[in-house]
């Protein structure tokens, strides 16, 4: 039986599932994740085809990049289906190339927004060799029948509609002209596979399943990628297969709480009623809370009131605007009035609100926002989002923006709720930003509004826990300057990294890291070339980089200038990974073996260093990087001398980045704690406390790009040492250490 494995690469929190906006739910003001319900329809329209598979959400679960390659080892899957974002289809693409470097036939199948009938153009930007397939329309139609034909009848794979498949590595579009009607005859998503306690109802962190309850809008909203993802005609589930879907997470998965996910849940007042009969004529009539999306128009009193009985506690309007020139050059087709009444009917029927507003669009000026930031305190919703307008591929906006010279590039790797994609005519990027985190702050901080989040908790803890959270969120990311990574090089280009001692485990993790993740150039030096040599090959190919193997002989104190003058060009980041752990007992008994340890881990690294400072400090720029141990922050008697000379690398270090501050060079202590390499191979450490390569390497390069210069990892190896320094010596000396 074939296996596909199904993901949401690891990374930072975007809501992949909602093709439409993809939202940065860490930059959002009250949002939580959604179950990956895309990954769930997926999974069960492959096993109707007869396919095993595997699914995690690797960002939500908080996972790093070796945890997916970990999983894919031990999954061993002939092919994987992934959720791309437009945010961060860069790193996504780099995890997929390493995939396809460790299983050459592997089938990639990617879903996302960008793909639904993209241009050549488009394309050309992206890295997609190792891609088979590109899903356009609605994926959960496609998946199954398209593994299925790619492995028993790759001929009929060009009949398949809503795909992008290669000719001669030419990519070649199928039908993209119509979607699917009947939503009925879909599996519900595979709860099973899916953690449901990770997606939760933000007030009460109780689990919220998400159910779609229709796809498609009629409406022509200018910035919205829905009619080109998924219509502008409304279709429609029926009340019964909702309600099957509604009861079967109820009985079988104890979730109680729900999202409707529809783009507009009241646009058919019939169906909209229906479906809330349905509900309060079945047994979960009274047990179940949900919420919608609506319109403001077309929308009655009476509908919400019945939406209310059926256990509706929440509606979110997309408002957009205060302005009328805006609510008419967006094609929204409503207006101020209508707003109004929308959200007094709803506060009338006992419904909060969310109201989601937009900003920074082409023509808006400083009046227009002002005029929207008057109408936001008049609505005085309960909760507000307030987005900045992105212009993404395929809508009106973006054609708009470019017509108007305000988009000279791509938005492709763009978090837009950090940083703004384009300005308007008369307002720049930064203004815009500055007015949407100055509104959040003035809307949320009102003491009515704080007053009123307090009795809508009802005294309950959790609740209050929650907004307490959600309030510390808004006000890192309005307060605090967003962060940016530290760049390697002074104009932003990608680095050249010479790695000396690159033969060890955490090293070429490292290197693999850094060429994957920051297109870094590489020079790996070492004794043993051999393995290097291989190492740099496989390097080389997965990552599309250039890599150099050099020799390096770290005891050879008077080759080690001309060895370093020997790089050229000078590398802007230079990481000192080479080291020995010795016999502690053969140390004692020999001063050689000694010696031979003193030597190779505090005496060589002060020659290079030494000699790369001056190097650096003379150009204005460069990165020493010395990998150190927590051995040399208190003598032991089982490695005193492996400690005694990491103890003098840790104050070299330390000495040089005195020395070197003001210079533009930056020095970065590393001090990693027990890790699973070949030179501790025979040495047990404890399962939980023990690191791999990759976790400790994906730390080094977050150092790299933070501002912190001296790195324990894992983190927890911090307050670990400072015990361990802390006990007495009369204590100390009693220990088993």
């Amino acid at each position: 039986m074939k296996k596909i494995m199904l993901f949401y690469p690891p990374g930072r929190f975007y809501q992949r599932g909602e093709d439409r906006s993809q939202g940065n739910v860490e930059q959002s003001t009250a949002t939580s994740m959604r179950a990956p319900n895309d990954l769930g329809y997926a999974a069960a329209t492959l096993k109707q085809e007869g396919f095993a598979v595997f699914l995690r959400d690797y960002q939500t679960e908080r996972c790093a990049p070796a945890d997916l390659l970990a999983d894919f080892d031990r999954e061993a899957p002939d092919g994987i289906f992934v959720s791309i974002t437009n945010s961060t289809i860069f790193n996504d693409l780099t995890l997929v190339r390493q995939l396809k470097a460790k299983k050459p036939d592997l089938l990639v199948m990617l879903k996302g927004a960008i793909f639904f009938d993209p241009d050549e153009a488009l394309l050309a930007q992206l890295d997609l060799a190792d891609v088979t397939y590109l899903i356009g329309l609605e994926s959960d139609f496609i998946v199954g029948k398209l593994a299925k034909a790619h492995f028993d009848d790759p001929s009929s794979v060009p009949a398949i509609r809503g795909i992008l498949y290669k000719t001669d590595g030419v990519w070649t579009k199928t039908d993209f002209a119509s979607w699917e009607t009947d939503l009925d005859s879909l599996p519900f998503p595979d709860r099973s596979l899916i953690k449901n306690a990770l997606y939760v109802r933000p007030d009460t962190g109780e689990p919220q399943a998400t159910i779609a309850t229709s796809r498609g809008c009629p409406s022509a909203c200018i910035f919205c990628m829905t009619p080109k993802i998924s219509g502008k005609k409304l279709r429609l589930r029926s009340p019964e297969n909702i309600l099957a879907e509604l009861t079967d997470c109820y009985a079988n998965h104890g979730i109680r709480d729900f999202f409707f996910k529809s783009d507009t849940f009241t646009f058919d007042p019939a169906w909209t009623r229906a479906v809330c009969q349905a509900i309060l004529d079945s047994p979960l009539g009274g047990k179940i809370r949900w919420v919608a999306n609506s319109k403001v128009k077309p929308l009655d009193k009476d509908t919400l009131v019945l939406m209310k009985k059926a256990g509706c506690w929440l509606v979110a309007f997309g408002y957009e605007s205060g302005s009328p020139e805006t609510l008419s050059r967006i094609h929204k087709n409503t207006t101020i009035n209508d707003n109004l009444q929308a959200t007094k009917w709803a506060k009338e029927a006992g419904l909060l609100t969310f109201g989601f507003f937009l900003i920074g669009l082409p023509w808006e000026t400083k009046e227009h926002l002002e005029t929207t930031r008057q109408h936001i305190f008049e609505l005085d919703n309960d909760f507000l989002e307030l987005h900045i307008a992105i212009p993404y591929y395929g809508t009106r906006l973006n054609e708009i923006a470019r017509e108007e010279g305000l988009l000279p590039g791509s938005v492709l790797g763009k978090d837009y709720f950090n940083a703004p994609t384009v300005g308007t005519s008369t307002l720049s990027m930064e203004e815009i930003e500055a007015f949407r985190k100055k509104t959040l702050l003035d809307f949320h901080l009102r003491p009515s509004y704080i007053a009123r989040k307090l009795v809508q908790a009802g005294g309950n803890p959790k609740i209050i826990a929650n907004y307490a959270r959600f309030g510390l969120r808004l006000l890192k990311n309005t307060l605090m300057p967003p962060r940016r990574p530290r760049a390697l090089t002074p104009d932003g280009t990608p680095p050249r990294v010479a790695i000396l001692g690159a033969n060890s485990d955490i090293a070429l993790a490292l290197a693999r890291q850094l060429a994957a993740h920051d297109h870094a150039s590489l020079v790996l030096a070492s004794r043993d070339q051999d393995r290097l040599n291989a190492a740099a090959v496989d390097l080389a190919k997965d990552c599309d980089t250039d890599v150099a193997v050099r020799h390096f002989d770290a005891l050879d104190f008077a080759g080690h200038a001309a060895f370093f003058d020997s790089l050229d060009p000078m590398p802007d980041v230079l990481v000192l990974a080479f080291g020995l752990l010795g016999d502690q007992a053969a140390g004692q008994r020999d001063f050689a073996a000694a010696r031979a340890v003193i030597d190779t881990n505090f005496t060589a690294a002060a020659s290079i260093l030494e000699i790369a400072a001056d190097r650096f400090a003379k150009r204005g720029h460069g990165t020493i990087v010395g990998l150190t141990s927590p051995a040399g922050e208190r003598g032991r008697k089982s490695n005193y001398l492996y400690g005694a000379a990491k103890a003098g690398l840790t104050t070299l270090l330390s000495g040089l980045r005195h020395r070197l501050a003001g210079s533009g060079v930056r020095v970065v202590t590393v001090i990693p704690g027990w890790t699973k390499t070949r030179m501790t191979a025979a040495t047990p450490t404890p399962e939980r406390l023990t690191a791999s390569p990759e976790r400790v390497a994906g730390d080094i390069r977050k150092a790299l790009h933070g501002k912190a210069d001296v790195l324990y990892t894992p983190w927890f190896w911090r307050p670990i040492m400072a015990l361990v320094r802390a006990l007495p010596e009369k204590l100390f000396v009693k220990t088993n250490l």
